[in-house]
């Protein structure tokens, strides 16, 4: 059975001077202003949507996430009574034997249904008369992925209920298997919220085509964008961009579709990029030799300079790694490399030091806590920089461990002569607690690459942080680099700080002129 849903009355207001581009968002989410499901008020909903030019947010409350459903759903509808640009998405809780008549009863004023708890498709059978009962209605679910397997077992537990499967959250450590599930199962579609790594979006075109990916940025606590950068720098026909920003969702949901712009992605004029890899890289990303990775850069955020560090020193073998890094430095004039440190041994990281700390385009050293597996605060990494203070280079550090922040300013006090930067600005994303220690110690600096920062958080970390200690990172090729510049690009940097930001703090770190 289909139930025809109310359209929206019309399209959501482009007053205030935003642009109107049309596109539609399939992944928002509201809240009330205090307590657990806190941090997404109606007001940032709709001015984040339109000043992006969302002409419909497709929103789901946060208080029937992770409170009451029946509250949450009920304040839902009343919201978007009031606003044309807001689409209701119904939250059904998976995780209590109930009313199974409830998704029908709602199923008239919603354009969806977004299915929550911990028994999720396929999981097991708690879910299953749930599922069953939404998908009767004829509207589309949507279902966050839980881990690698999920969007196979979610495709398996829906097929054949004759509704699209709105898989929501594929990031690189489940992609190939979702686009997997996807292949398999073609009632799945993909929301790119999430998808923040390097090439997501052709990846997923070429698997599963453009019509099985829709837009979605989990905005307002995710930055729209991010996403939105992802698909218009995306190497992908302008019909697919359309279909993934618009088309897709007004066709599974029933929404009138006007004009669509297809603007160029806003570059800095100059950026220096004080976070990337050189690969391969154990995750579903294309490989990118150093050779290419600076053209990709350039094309996507307006990199001049970007120093690299080897995932292969991190992650295998710290001297044919770091090897490569020198060799890759001596080649190309515009990449410049970090020696990874490894705080398991300590005396081979010295001794590489001491070797090709000093070779052309070496300018800094890598240290990762966690793939070392020692924390922040462990005695291997004190001693560690005890060498690293003795060499004297800029040392960006991959966190990790309880109460990471007082040991790492510790770690900035005891050695005040020795430059920090805080990798990911937290512990692999922004924490506020990274900022707090900056104001405290003039030897630490931060970058905001991540997957999923939170955009509130970016906002207050940029109000907290000295800003002449802000960096530009992006974590590529890891990382779609156009998808973490966005989280900057929402971050509300000041137009008269942005060239520090972008390009001088990291010239002025690293003597570039």
């Amino acid at each position: 059975m289909t139930t025809t849903f109310a359209s929206p009355r019309g399209a959501a207001d482009a007053s205030a001077g935003f642009p109107a581009h049309g596109y539609i968002d399939v992944n928002a989410q509201l809240g009330p202003r205090f307590g657990g499901a806190s941090g997404a008020p109606i007001e940032d909903v709709t001015r984040e949507a339109r000043a992006h030019g969302i002409q419909y947010s497709l929103v789901r409350h946060r208080t029937a996430l992770v409170g009451e459903s029946e509250l949450g759903n009920r304040a839902l509808l009343d919201a978007c009574e009031d606003d044309a640009g807001l689409v209701p998405v119904a939250v059904l809780s998976v995780d209590r034997t109930g009313d199974m008549d409830r998704a029908a009863r709602l199923a008239a004023r919603v354009a969806g249904f977004w299915l929550e708890g911990r028994a999720v498709p396929g999981s097991g059978l708690a879910a299953e008369a749930v599922v069953r009962a939404a998908a009767r209605t004829g509207r589309p679910l949507f279902v966050p992925i839980s881990g690698w397997g999920s969007a196979t077992a979610i495709g398996a537990a829906t097929e054949g209920l004759g509704v699209p499967v709105v898989l929501v959250g594929s990031h690189y450590t489940t992609s190939v298997e979702d686009l997997a599930a996807g292949r398999r199962y073609d009632h799945l579609h993909l929301d790119t919220s999430s998808m923040a790594h390097f090439r997501a979006i052709e990846t997923a075109v070429g698997v599963i085509g453009a019509e099985r990916v829709l837009l979605g940025t989990g905005s307002p606590l995710r930055a729209i964008q991010s996403s939105l950068n992802a698909i218009l720098s995306a190497a992908i026909p302008e019909e697919a961009k359309r279909s993934i920003l618009a088309g897709n969702a007004a066709r599974l949901f029933g929404l009138p579709t006007g004009p669509l712009e297809l603007p160029e992605v806003v570059r800095p004029e100059r950026a220096f990029d004080v976070h990337t890899h050189s690969g391969p890289l154990p995750w579903d990303v294309p490989d990118l030799d150093d050779d290419a990775l600076m053209p990709e850069l350039a094309h996507r955020t307006g990199t001049r300079y970007a120093v690299a560090s080897s995932v292969l020193a991190i992650a295998a073998d710290l001297e044919a790694g770091n090897r490569r890094t020198v060799e890759g430095c001596a080649r190309m004039p515009d990449r410049l490399g970090y020696l990874v440190a490894d705080p398991n041994h300590i005396d081979a990281s010295r001794d590489q030091l001491r070797r090709w700390g000093d070779a052309p385009g070496i300018v800094g050293v890598k240290v990762h806590t966690q793939w070392s597996a020692r924390h922040t605060g462990s005695p291997q990494i004190a001693a560690l920089f005890e060498v690293l203070a003795d060499h004297g280079r800029p040392v960006k550090i991959h966190n990790d461990g309880p109460d990471w922040d007082q040991h790492l300013l510790r770690i900035a006090r005891r050695h005040r002569r020795l430059p920090i930067i805080i990798a990911h600005a937290g512990l692999g994303f922004p924490n506020l607690e990274g900022a707090l220690i900056a104001r405290q110690a003039d030897n630490l600096y931060a970058e905001m690459s991540s997957s999923f920062a939170h955009l509130p958080t970016v906002r207050q970390f940029l109000r907290t942080i000295p800003r002449e200690r802000i960096l530009f990172g992006t974590d590529a090729p890891l990382l779609d680099p156009a998808f973490v510049l966005g989280t900057y690009q929402d971050a509300q940097i000041p137009g008269a700080d942005q060239p520090g930001v972008y390009w001088d703090n990291a010239a002025r770190l690293f003597g570039i002129s």
